[in-house]
């Protein structure tokens, strides 16, 4: 590991810091919000996933930041147990942008169980009078986002109107434990050479997407080797497998790639390049 690959983890480490000192702002509900002025409003939530070992802090900065900054309002944090209870903080009603921070307090577990997890919230809303929703996921959690749409049955949920996947391990084995070696399988005319599993079954199910779902996929790319391209722990050939089975399958497809140090892995979510593709997709 590089030089990069370190400075990125010394950042990360500072924001963790910041975030600890700023604790009421990553962990809890703000009271006020003041969007700014000609900001475009909307009733839909949007639900914040985090990743493997993720926690409050995962998602929490963007969440204080486009609060603070009148973009989207923090209006609840939606918490699973270790015994797959939720736990409600804050309200949706008369709320404007409202922002969902989910928090996995078994933050290891497998994609069935999180899914599962998901599901809970995604009835829970629904039973709240919550028509339509939009899912942003990081890393692990982008994985979950994009099952969510694929499997959730179409009764008693909201519909899922946009997703935002961040540094997905889309065409990778191993999907949440980063593991030392940073799978590439290389890009032909007509795919990836080689496919996982998990991209195995996106493949299979595309088609099942709902037509009119809009899709924001990002990934990072540190520039540590000339000849390598990935965000630390994610290749840019993963996260950007879904190019060539979403827009076959009639999906609003879109990309973006973040680049320099400010694009690690667990600095995505911190990086203000991404605040400003998500505020451009989601709220305007």
């Amino acid at each position: 590991m590089g030089f990069w690959w370190w400075l990125a983890v010394a950042v990360t480490l500072v924001a963790i810091t910041i975030g600890a000192i700023d604790y009421w702002r990553i962990g809890h509900v703000p009271k006020d919000f003041h969007p700014r002025p000609g900001q475009a409003i909307t009733t839909v939530p949007t639900l914040f996933i985090h990743g493997y070992s993720g926690n409050r802090y995962s998602f929490g900065h963007m969440l204080g930041r486009l609060h603070r900054e009148g973009i989207a309002q923090k209006a609840m944090v939606i918490t699973v147990n270790r015994r797959g209870q939720l736990h409600t903080q804050g309200r949706l009603e008369n709320t404007q942008n409202p922002m969902i921070q989910v928090i996995f307090k078994r933050s290891r577990e497998n994609l069935v169980t999180e899914l599962a997890w998901l599901h809970q919230i995604m009835v829970l809303l629904h039973h709240s009078g919550v028509r339509q929703v939009n899912l942003v996921g990081h890393s692990m959690g982008a994985i979950v986002a994009m099952l969510a749409a694929l499997q959730l049955p179409a009764k008693d949920v909201p519909i899922i109107a946009k997703i935002v996947t961040i540094a997905g391990p889309f065409n990778d084995i191993e999907l949440g434990k980063d593991s030392d070696e940073i799978l590439v399988y290389d890009w032909g005319p007509r795919g990836p050479f080689r496919k996982a599993p998990i991209y195995h079954y996106i493949a299979e199910k595309a088609h099942d997407l709902p037509s009119d779902v809009q899709i924001l996929n990002i990934a990072g790319d540190i520039f540590t080797i000339p000849t390598r391209h990935d965000d630390g722990v994610i290749s840019v050939q993963s996260a950007f497998a879904l190019r060539w089975l979403l827009p076959s399958a009639g999906v609003n497809y879109q990309e973006v790639l973040i680049r320099g140090v400010g694009a690690a892995h667990s600095l995505l979510h911190e990086n203000k390049l991404v605040d400003q593709n998500v505020i451009r997709f989601l709220f305007t």
